[in-house]
C-alpha cells in the first residue's frame, strides 16, 4: 500500500465512523457572526476566504457532526495568503480574534490553509493535545494536485481521528461493534474518495476549459475597441512651421495666455510661438473632413443589428457544450465574421467623436486654428521663473534642456520600478537610485550588490525589524558601499549597548561609531530637538553649528513652525553660509509660490532648492518640469519624488558644492544624503525629531491625495521607519470567546 494511499484511508476512517454513528441531529449549528481579523470574515466552521471549494456546505456538515460528537469548537479556514505573518502566527491570531474554543475546557481547534505560502498549520487551546504535524500531512498529497475539496475532507477526517484516539471503546457508537464501524467506514470511504477525486479532477478541467474559452471570447471582442492608429490626433493635422522667429519672452508669454484665453491678435508674436513650438496651426478643414463618416457607413441601419448580433453570437458561443469543440470553433468563427462587419461602424464613430473634440478646442487666430502644444503648457506653467526680458527662443530652450533631463531621470524611475522588487522600500530605493547611474540597469546591480552584503553579513537587521533595502540605498548614495561591514559592526556594538533598533541604525549610518561620539551627539541632539544624522553633521561641519542652527531656527519663526523648522533650520546651518542661507530659502520658497506651492510642504521643499548649487530660481524650474515628466509617468502618484530627483544634489555620487567624489566612510558624508535620508525616511519613526509634520500636508498635490500622508518611502506606517509594524486590535466576538491558542504543528505542500 502506498504511504499517499495510506495516508486516504487513515484520514477518511474516523470521518466515516461519525458519518454511520451520529445522526443528522447531532450536527452542531455553526456560529452566525464569529468575527473578521485582518479582512477574513468567519463564515462558520469552515471559512473559504480563497474560494478553492465548489460546496462549501459538505466540508461545513462535516465538521458540525464532529463538533457536536465530541464538543470540541473546530473552525477549518482556507486564506489566500496571511497578510505577511508566520502562518502559525496568523492561524493563532485568528483563533484568538475570533474567540474559537471554550475558556474554561480550552479546547478549540483551528486549522489554517494559506495558498500563497503553501502551509497548512494546526493551533490548539492547552485543553487539546493532537498532532498538528499529521493533521496537516493528511491532506499533502490532495493540496499538491490542487485538489482542494479533497485535502479539507482529509483534514476533517484527521481531526475526527485524533480526537477518536482520546476516547475509550464505550462511546456511543449506535450500538455497532467499534470494529465494524472502522471496517465501513475504510470502505465507504474509500470509495467515497475514489469517486470524489474523479469528479474532482473533471470539475477542475472542466473549469480550466471554460476560462480558456472565456479568454478567447474576450480576445475577439477586444478587436472591437479602436486602436490608437484608428483615432485622428492633433500632429496629423499640423502645418509646417515657419523659420524660427523670435520676440521677447514677456511678450510671447503674454501672447500665449491670450491664445489660451481664446483672443490672440498679434500676427508677429503668433508667428513665433508657432515657429518655437508653443503652438501648433491646424488644418481645420482637413480633420473634420477626415473624421466624417463615409456615406455608406451613415445610410446604413445594419449597426444595431451587428452589435445585436454579436452579443448574441459571443453568447451562444460561450454555451456550447465544453466538450463539443468543433462547435464551439464553428460558433467562435460567426463570431469573428460579426466583429469584422462591425468593427468600421466602431471605428468610424470613434473617430467622429474624437475629431468633434479636437476641433472644439481650436482657437481661431490670424493665422490659422491654434492650439497650445504640451510645450507650450508646460513653458506656460513655467512662466512666473523665466526671464521677461530675454528672447522667448533662450527661454524655451532653457526649458527644453531641464525638461529633458526631467523626463530622462522619470524613465530611469520607471525602468528602476521594472526591474526592483515590490516593496515598501521600492519608491524612495528607485528614487535614490535615479541619480546613481544614467544606466538603471547598472544601479540596480551596484544597489543589489550592496544588499546582498548587508544581507548575508547580518541576519540581525531583519531580526530587528530593519528593512536591508533602504539601509543599502542609502549606504550606496554616500558612496559607502565598500563600508557595509563597518556599517554593520557599528551597529550591532550599538545594539549589544542596550540601544534600539532605531537608535542604533542612525548612529551608525550618521558614523558615530563609538560611545564617546554617541554621548557627544546625543545631548546636542535632545537639546536643539534635531535628527541624530544632522546633528552629527552640524557638529562635525563647524565649531559653533549649534549657534548657527539656532539663529537660522529664530529668523526660520517668522515663516515657518514647528519641527520642520527645526530641520530645515539645521539642514541650512549644515549646507550653508550663515549669510546666504535665508536669502537663497526665502528665494527658493518665493519661486515654489510662484508655481503655486505653498505650505510646510513648500517650506521644506524650499530647503532643496535653497541647497541646490544651480540657484533657487533654477531648482524651481527643474522642479516644475520634473513633477510634469513623473505626472505623466506610468508610476502612480509618482510627482511626489520630484523634489528629491530636482536637486542637483548627489549625482553620481558627488559631493553637492564642489563635485567631487563624496569621501569613502562612513563617517563623511554629504549634506544632501542626510537631508534625503530625513525627508524620506523618518516619518513615523517614534521619538524622533524627524519632519512628521510635512507628510501630512497636502497643499503640494493640490486634487491629489498626499504620498506623505500615506504609505511609501522606507518606512512602515507605524513603529520604527526602518521596519515592519505590529497589529493591535480588540476582540471580536467568536464562537465562545476563547482564547491562548498556540501552534501544534503543521506542515507544506
Amino acid at each position: 500500500m502506498t504511504r499517499s494511499l495510506r495516508t486516504v484511508l487513515l484520514s477518511f476512517v474516523s470521518l466515516a465512523a461519525v458519518f454511520l454513528t451520529i445522526s443528522p441531529a447531532a450536527a452542531q449549528r455553526a456560529p452566525v457572526d464569529c468575527g473578521e481579523y485582518a479582512g477574513v470574515v468567519c463564515q462558520g466552521f469552515f471559512t473559504d476566504e480563497a474560494g478553492v471549494v465548489d460546496d462549501p456546505q459538505r466540508i461545513e456538515d462535516a465538521i458540525s457532526r464532529i463538533v457536536g460528537h465530541y464538543g470540541n469548537p473546530i473552525a477549518v479556514v482556507v486564506v489566500q495568503n496571511s497578510r505577511g505573518e508566520d502562518p502559525a502566527d496568523f492561524a493563532a491570531d485568528l483563533a484568538n480574534a475570533w474567540g474559537i474554543g471554550d475558556p474554561v475546557e480550552e479546547n478549540g481547534i483551528l486549522v489554517l490553509v494559506s495558498l500563497d505560502e503553501r502551509r497548512t498549520e494546526v493551533v490548539t487551546q492547552d485543553g487539546v493535545t493532537v498532532s498538528g504535524s499529521a493533521i496537516a500531512g493528511s491532506a499533502r498529497s490532495f493540496f499538491a494536485a490542487e485538489d482542494f475539496e479533497g485535502g479539507l475532507l482529509a483534514i476533517v477526517g484527521s481531526i475526527e481521528q485524533a480526537l477518536a484516539g482520546t476516547l475509550t471503546e464505550e462511546t456511543d457508537s449506535g450500538g455497532f461493534p467499534f470494529g465494524l464501524v472502522v471496517f465501513l467506514g475504510i470502505v465507504g470511504f474509500f470509495i467515497y474518495s475514489i469517486v470524489g477525486r474523479v469528479f474532482g479532477l473533471r470539475r477542475k478541467k472542466n473549469k480550466q476549459l471554460r476560462e480558456e474559452r472565456e479568454s478567447l471570447i474576450d480576445a475577439d471582442l477586444a478587436r472591437l475597441e479602436p486602436s490608437g492608429n484608428d483615432l485622428p490626433r492633433y500632429e496629423r493635422y499640423a502645418e509646417p512651421p515657419p523659420s524660427t522667429a523670435d520676440i521677447p519672452t514677456n511678450v510671447g508669454l503674454t501672447e500665449l495666455w491670450r491664445v489660451s484665453s481664446g483672443d490672440p491678435s498679434d500676427m508677429d508674436a503668433l508667428t513665433a510661438l508657432w515657429s518655437l513650438g508653443l503652438v501648433d496651426v491646424i488644418d481645420r478643414d482637413r480633420l473634420l473632413k477626415e473624421t466624417r463618416e463615409p456615406l455608406a457607413l451613415r445610410a446604413s441601419d445594419e449597426r444595431p443589428l451587428l452589435e445585436n448580433a454579436v452579443q448574441e453570437a459571443a453568447d451562444a458561443a460561450l454555451d456550447v457544450d465544453l466538450d463539443d469543440e468543433e462547435e464551439f470553433e464553428s460558433r467562435r468563427r460567426e463570431l469573428n465574421r460579426l466583429i469584422d462587419s462591425l468593427r468600421p461602424h466602431r471605428v468610424a464613430a470613434a473617430r467622429r467623436r474624437t475629431g468633434d473634440a479636437l476641433i472644439v478646442d481650436l482657437v481661431d487666430s490670424p493665422i490659422g486654428q491654434l492650439r497650445i502644444t504640451p510645450l507650450g503648457l508646460a513653458v506656460a506653467d513655467a512662466a512666473p521663473l523665466l526671464d521677461g526680458d530675454v528672447p522667448l527662443s533662450e527661454s524655451v530652450n532653457e526649458y527644453r534642456a531641464v525638461s529633458t533631463e526631467a523626463e530622462a531621470k522619470a524613465a530611469r524611475l520607471e525602468r528602476l520600478y521594472e526591474n526592483l522588487p515590490d516593496s515598501t522600500a521600492r519608491p524612495a530605493v528607485a528614487a535614490a537610485l535615479a541619480d546613481l547611474d544614467e544606466d538603471p540597469d547598472s544601479a540596480v546591480a551596484r544597489y543589489e550588490r550592496v544588499r546582498a552584503k548587508l544581507a548575508d553579513a547580518s541576519a540581525g537587521l531583519e531580526a530587528d525589524g530593519l528593512d536591508p533595502a533602504a539601509i543599502a540605498a542609502l549606504l550606496l548614495m554616500n558612496r559607502n558601499e565598500r563600508n557595509t561591514r563597518q556599517f554593520l559592526s557599528a551597529y550591532e556594538r550599538h545594539r549589544d549597548r542596550g540601544f534600539d533598533p532605531a537608535e542604533a541604525v542612525e548612529f551608525a549610518l550618521a558614523g558615530l561609531l563609538t560611545v564617546a561620539d554617541v554621548e557627544r551627539v546625543r545631548p546636542v541632539t535632545r537639546r536643539l530637538g534635531l535628527p541624530i544624522s544632522i546633528t552629527a553633521a552640524l557638529l562635525d561641519r563647524r565649531d559653533d553649528g549649534p549657534e548657527v542652527f539656532e539663529r537660522l531656527h529664530e529668523d526660520l519663526a517668522e515663516y515657518t513652525s514647528g519641527d520642520s523648522s527645526r530641520t530645515i533650520a539645521g539642514v541650512l546651518a549644515m549646507s550653508l553660509e550663515p549669510s546666504q542661507a535665508m536669502r537663497r530659502w526665502l528665494a527658493a520658497r518665493e519661486a515654489l509660490h510662484e508655481l503655486g506651492l505653498v505650505g510646510s510642504y513648500a517650506d521644506v521643499a524650499a530647503a532643496f532648492g535653497a541647497s541646490d548649487p544651480r540657484g533657487p530660481r533654477a531648482f524651481a524650474l527643474a522642479y516644475a518640469a520634473q513633477r510634469r515628466a513623473l505626472s505623466d509617468s506610468s508610476i502612480d502618484d509618482a510627482d511626489r519624488f520630484a523634489p528629491e530627483l530636482a536637486h542637483a544634489g548627489t549625482s553620481k555620487q558627488t559631493d553637492t558644492w564642489t563635485g567631487d567624489p563624496i569621501p569613502e566612510g562612513i563617517s563623511s558624508f554629504d549634506p544632501f544624503t542626510m537631508f534625503f535620508h530625513h525627508w524620506v525616511i523618518t516619518r513615523g519613526v517614534s521619538d524622533s525629531y524627524g519632519w512628521e509634520p510635512v507628510y501630512g500636508d497636502t497643499s503640494w498635490s493640490k486634487d491629489r491625495g498626499s504620498w506623505w500622508g500615506g504609505g511609501g518611502g522606507f518606512g512602515s506606517s507605524g513603529g520604527s521607519s526602518w521596519g515592519g509594524s505590529s497589529w493591535s486590535g480588540g476582540s471580536f466576538g467568536g464562537f465562545s470567546g476563547g482564547g491562548g491558542f498556540s501552534s501544534s504543528g503543521g506542515g507544506g505542500w
